[in-house]
Parts: structure tokens; C-alpha cells; sequence
């Protein structure tokens, strides 16, 4: 077996088992007792599925009968509107457009009767409807406005309970700061009080969210504390251990699977347990330790068919297809993976499509069928290209929703000082109209100020969303020529290297005349240049250099390539920003290839500043030079200047007709969290 694991290719290996953890991020929260809906807080992307006993259906519809019963006979008071809301959540298990109706009656006779606290109840129980029915920017919507009305009133209770939802309905959008955000504005107020329960669930969704944003070490810390301040609840504990899985420490996640197993039995929770059975396999798959890995899927798939749950069965296909795929059952391996494949395009799951595409790539290459594997890596590169698209305007949509927020705050801020000083000035009237007259001119000229103070601050946010989207622009071109280079070099590259082997391996058996010989030996050298041009097309579009060792070796790997360039590198050669230092030499780059092609230049000098705060770098050549202010700057130089105004950067230009060109840049430092 160890051998069959050695002859995989470790980059496709390692890609499959990182991308088939965000099927996990996926599956729904698992449900200890399958019916508990009393407007908790929604678990991230939780997903209840009804696996309760009869005995506790048949108690439910009797709670329902006699729920109903009273509502038939009760006075039109506060009482009928809390019946209301107890026959919605009971609806709400089973027959969401039922709970809608029974919420929507306790919102109208709230408002009859004044009732704050019904509207509060209202929301949050037709807020998590509209989030199970898929609805979740109208979920939000109604959140806001109970939020706005807690806040006017001061309701602690009620503000700390609302931004909770607000902040699980981001996450559920993948809106995952501002979900942040959200719970971080509770959590004072909680570890005020001391509420162990609360404080348990708090830290549990905020470690959730961490893991999502890939920060292990705080995902951990908050995770370790929830399961302490729950007693270790089992859903507490499997988030933990999933969290120690993403942060690679197995036999963590180990231990707290076996715990959280037994729970699960004892509470016959077989969803929980399916799930269970699922991670333990994805944690020894990352382990190599292929055998338990096979049991522990295969369980998985067995519950999922029995109480039909497809996040679980397409989550365990696709290792197992993989597992199939190392034990050399390619057929068995095919048929898994054309099994999961239209679940992940029915279930938008661009992650699992992409990893089934990689499977199959590599069974057709082992099958020598190249035209399919060429067609694989095309439907791979248009996952990859979809959801870079769905990343960016998910970025694009958080961001201008932040940005329109602030601009109505701004304008209703405005308007409620306008509305202020009418009051005034018709007070001030009645007593003495030449007084009323002065004090009118100056607050006049006093909002006129604060007017176009806030009219400079709206023209900042746009620069600043202008300046935001180029960065994501840039940020994005990056990880574009990151991803074509590694293609490349990884897929095409390695597919020429097989066709040269086989095509010599074809000549040692083969016969072969002078003239023949000397056209297969063309063909072979044609082959080696072609490996040459795509290794050189890879290497331009990002050097292996740069992401591994920095800056400085890539730009003077770079120069030294170049007869005509001299290259000098002064300061500390710490680490900068990955984004930081791809834009640098790519701006260097162009600005050398535009030395050489359009300015004629025989010497150019190279200089590179890094102080602890900043980092300069210089463009100096000899060519003919050109007038800065007597043409417009050409396509190269004005993608310069772009791309240095995203990073806050200057960029000056001294260059004389016949004189040379010279071209600073500076560029602060900041610093990443």
C-alpha cells in the first residue's frame, strides 16, 4: 500500500484531501435530539433533520392540538400572541409556510396591541424560516429592523439576541467579518453576565467562523472554550474536533470523535453518528491510514442511504472513489465518481466538482485517454474560473452593501439635524425675529459645513471602494497567473515529458532508416523546445522564486537574465505581503521590457530601498527618453500607476527626449494580521 501511495502524484493527492475538507464546511450541524427548534440560534448552516422517536412526533402533535385549541378561544391580548408564537415553532419543524402564517398573525395583533416584545418574537421566528427556505438576505432584512427598534429602546436582552442571528445569517451568505463582527459585539456583554450556556454557544459559533477564515489558532481557542462552558455537548465537542482536523492534529480530533460516538449512540442519534464516521475517515485519509479510512466511509455512505441524507452520501463518495483509484479499481473508482459528479453540480458545490474533474483527469491519464484528460482540466479550469467570479462579486456585494449602509447613516444623520434646527429657528422666531435672523445665518452656514463635510466623506468612501475593488482586481490577477503557471508546469508540462518518454521508448524497438531516424530526432527536439517555451511562458507568468524565496532572488534571478541590467538590493529582506511583492515585480518587469523595447536603452539599473516601514524601488536607463508632460502615458505605465495606487503607493517619473528615463516608486509597509 505504501508503495501504491508513493506512485501518486503529492500535489494532486494533497489538492483532493484539502478540497474534500470543504465538503465539510458544507455539512449541516448535527442535532442532538433532531427537533429542537424554540427560535435558538441557528447553528452555521445547520440543517435539522427529524430523526426523533415516534413517541416524541406523536407528543409534538398533541402539543400542536391543544396549542390550537386554546388559540380558537382566546381573548385578543398578549396571551393570544405568545399562542401564536408557540404554534409557530412547533410548525416550524415540519411545515414552514404554516409557521409563516401563525408568525405573521403574531406580528399583526403585536402591532395592534403595541406589543414590543411580540414583534421581537416575530422576528426571530420568521427569520429563521426565510433562512431554511433559502431566503437569507429577507432573513436579514427582518433582523435589521428588530434590531434598529431594541437599540431605540435600550432592550440589552433583545439587541444581544438579534445581532447573534444577524451574525449567523452572514455566515451563512459567507459574509464571515461582518458575521465576526456580530458575535464579538454580544460577547462582552456575555462574559458580563457569565452565562455559561450562552457564552458556550457564542464561543462555538465564533470558532466556526475562524475555522472558515483559516485561522486555526484562534478557531482552537475558541473551540476549547465552548466545550468547556457546555460540559461537553456533543455538538460543541465535533466542532472542536473538526477544528483540530483543518489544524492537522489527528490525534486530537481522534480522541474527541471516539467521545462524541458514544454520545451519539447512547442518544441513538444516528445522523450525528453518520457524520461522525465521516470525519474519522477524512482524518485517516489525511493520514495515509487508507484502511480505517475505507471502513469508517463506507459507515458513513450506509447511514446516509438509510435515513437519506445526501450532504453525508456525496461526502463520502468522493474519497472513496479516491481510495478506489490508489488500490488501482479504476472502474470502481470511475463509478463513485460519476455518482458523486451530478450531485455536486445539482448541490452547487463548485469544491467537489472540481476534485471529481481531478479524479477523473487522472484515471483518463492512467487510461493514455490524453483528449479526455485535456477535457477534464478544461472543466476544471472553468470550476476554478466560476468560482473565483462567485468570490469576487460575493466581496463586491459585502462591500457595497457596507458602503450604502454608511451613506444612509450619513444622509439620515443629515436630515435629522435639518429637522432640529427648523424646530429651533421657529422657537427662536417667536421671541425675537432679529435674533431668530442671525441664529438662523449661522446654523445655516453651520449645516452648509457639516453638509459638504459629509459630501467629502461619501467622495472618500467611493475612493476607497474604488481603490478596494483594484486591489481585489490585483489580488485576483495573482492568484490567475499563480494558478496558470502551476497548471502549466503540473498538467501540460508533465503530459509532454510522458509523450517525449514514449516516443523514445517507441525508437528502441523500432527499425529505422537515416532519413527516418533524422525526422523523429526533429520531432524529439521540436518536443524539447516546446518543454523549454512552456517552462519560460510558466515561469514569466510567476516564478517559482518569488512565492518561495522573496523578493529579491526574483528580480535578480530576472536581471541577471538580462546582459544589459545591473541589479542592486539595499535594506532588510524580510517577507513582504504576497499581493505586495507580485505587484513590485511585475511592475519592475514591465518597466525593463519598456526600457528595452521602446526607450532603445543599452544600461539599466535596478534598485531596490526596504526600510522596516516602507520599500522603494528605482527604474534607471540610458534610452532616448521621452517628455512626461508633452504625451499621454501609454497602456504599461498607466497598469503601473494602477497597480502602485492600490498599495497607497507614489510614483514619480523624471525623464528628459534623449536623456534617459528614470522612474521611483515608494510604497509603505503594512503590516498583515
Amino acid at each position: 500500500m505504501e508503495q501504491i501511495i508513493s506512485n501518486l502524484r503529492p500535489f494532486t493527492f494533497k489538492v483532493f484531501l484539502l478540497s474534500a475538507f470543504a465538503l465539510l464546511f458544507l455539512a449541516p450541524g448535527c442535532n442532538s435530539n433532531g427537533n429542537n427548534r424554540d427560535k435558538q440560534p441557528l447553528a452555521q448552516n445547520a440543517t435539522t433533520v427529524n430523526i426523533a422517536p415516534d413517541s416524541l412526533k406523536l407528543t409534538s402533535n398533541v402539543k400542536l392540538d391543544s396549542l390550537l385549541r386554546l388559540a380558537a378561544t382566546a381573548k385578543q391580548d398578549t396571551n393570544l400572541a405568545k399562542l401564536y408564537s408557540d404554534i409557530g415553532d412547533v410548525y416550524s419543524v415540519n411545515d414552514l409556510e404554516k409557521a409563516k402564517e401563525y408568525y405573521i398573525r403574531l406580528k399583526n395583533l403585536s402591532e395592534k396591541l403595541n406589543w414590543n416584545e411580540g414583534f421581537y418574537l416575530y422576528a426571530a421566528g420568521f427569520s429563521i424560516v426565510l433562512a431554511e427556505q433559502g431566503l437569507t438576505d429577507s432573513a436579514i432584512v427582518i433582523s435589521s429592523q428588530a434590531l434598529d427598534l431594541a437599540k431605540k429602546e435600550n432592550n440589552e436582552k433583545w439587541i444581544n439576541f438579534t445581532k447573534i442571528h444577524m451574525g449567523e445569517f452572514y455566515n451563512i451568505i459567507r459574509w464571515n467579518e461582518t458575521a465576526l463582527q456580530y458575535y464579538m459585539e454580544v460577547l462582552p456583554s456575555y462574559e458580563k453576565n457569565d452565562d455559561k450556556k450562552k457564552l458556550g454557544d457564542l464561543y462555538y459559533k465564533i470558532g466556526s467562523v475562524y475555522q472558515l477564515m483559516n485561522n486555526m489558532k484562534k478557531a482552537i481557542y475558541y473551540g476549547e472554550k465552548a466545550v468547556t462552558y457546555t460540559d461537553n455537548e456533543p455538538n460543541s465537542l465535533l466542532n472542536l474536533g473538526q477544528i483540530y482536523s483543518c489544524a492537522q492534529q489527528y490525534e486530537k480530533s481522534k480522541s474527541i470523535y471516539k467521545k462524541v460516538l458514544d454520545i451519539f449512540k447512547q442518544q441513538n442519534n444516528v445522523y450525528g453518528m453518520g457524520w461522525v464516521y465521516w470525519n474519522w475517515g477524512a482524518d485517516a485519509m489525511m493520514t495515509y491510514d487508507l484502511y480505517n479510512a475505507e471502513i469508517y466511509l463506507n459507515k458513513a455512505v450506509e447511514i446516509s442511504r438509510k435515513i437519506d441524507i445526501p450532504d453525508l452520501y456525496l461526502a463520502a463518495l468522493i474519497p472513496l472513489g479516491k481510495l478506489e483509484e490508489i488500490k488501482s479499481n479504476f472502474a470502481k473508482s470511475e463509478e463513485y465518481i460519476s455518482k458523486a459528479l451530478p450531485l455536486t453540480i445539482e448541490q452547487k458545490n463548485n469544491d467537489g466538482e472540481k476534485v471529481c474533474y481531478m479524479i477523473l483527469a487522472e484515471l483518463s491519464a492512467i487510461k493514455h485517454k490524453f483528449r479526455e484528460n485535456l477535457q477534464y482540466w478544461e472543466k476544471i479550469e472553468s470550476v476554478d474560473m466560476a468560482k473565483s467570479n462567485e468570490t469576487s462579486l460575493r466581496s463586491a456585494a459585502e462591500m457595497e452593501a457596507k458602503y450604502e449602509t454608511e451613506k444612509k447613516e450619513l444622509k439620515i444623520s443629515a436630515l435629522e439635524k435639518e429637522k432640529q434646527l427648523v424646530i429651533w429657528l421657529s422657537i427662536a422666531g417667536g421671541a425675537v425675529s432679529l435674533l431668530a435672523l442671525a441664529a438662523f445665518i449661522l446654523l445655516w452656514r453651520w449645516t452648509v459645513q457639516k453638509r459638504r463635510l459629509a459630501e467629502t466623506r461619501i467622495k472618500q468612501f467611493e475612493q476607497e471602494k474604488q481603490l478596494i475593488a483594484t486591489q481585489a482586481v490585483l489580488e485576483g490577477e495573482t492568484r490567475e497567473r499563480a494558478r496558470l503557471a502551476r497548471d502549466l508546469h503540473d498538467g501540460l508540462g508533465s503530459m509532454l515529458t510522458g509523450v517525449k518518454m514514449n516516443l523514445l521508448e517507441l525508437k528502441k524497438g523500432a527499425t529505422l532508416d537515416f532519413a527516418e531516424v533524422e525526422r523523429f530526432d526533429n520531432a524529439v527536439g521540436m518536443l524539447d523546445e516546446s518543454i523549454s517555451e512552456m517552462r519560460r511562458v510558466a515561469h514569466h507568468l510567476m516564478p517559482d522564486s518569488l512565492s518561495r524565496f522573496g523578493l529579491k532572488p526574483a528580480v535578480g534571478d530576472f536581471c541577471k537574465n538580462m546582459p544589459s541590467v545591473r541589479f542592486m538590493y539595499y535594506g532588510n529582506e524580510s517577507r513582504l505581503n504576497p499581493e505586495l511583492e507580485a505587484m513590485i515585480y511585475r511592475s519592475i518587469y514591465e518597466l525593463v521590457n519598456n526600457a528595452l523595447k521602446h526607450g532603445g536603452a543599452t544600461k539599466i539599473l535596478v534598485q531596490i530601498l526596504q526600510r522596516p516601514d516602507s520599500i522603494a524601488f528605482t527604474v534607471q536607463d540610458d534610452g532616448c527618453g521621452f517628455d512626461p508632460s508633452a504625451i499621454t502615458e501609454g497602456m504599461g505605465l498607466q497598469n503601473i500607476r494602477t497597480r502602485v495606487a492600490a498599495f497607497n503607493g507614489i510614483m514619480h517619473i523624471d525623464s528628459k527626449a534623449g536623456e534617459g528615463t528614470e522612474i521611483n516608486v515608494e510604497l509603505r509597509i503594512m503590516e498583515t494580521i
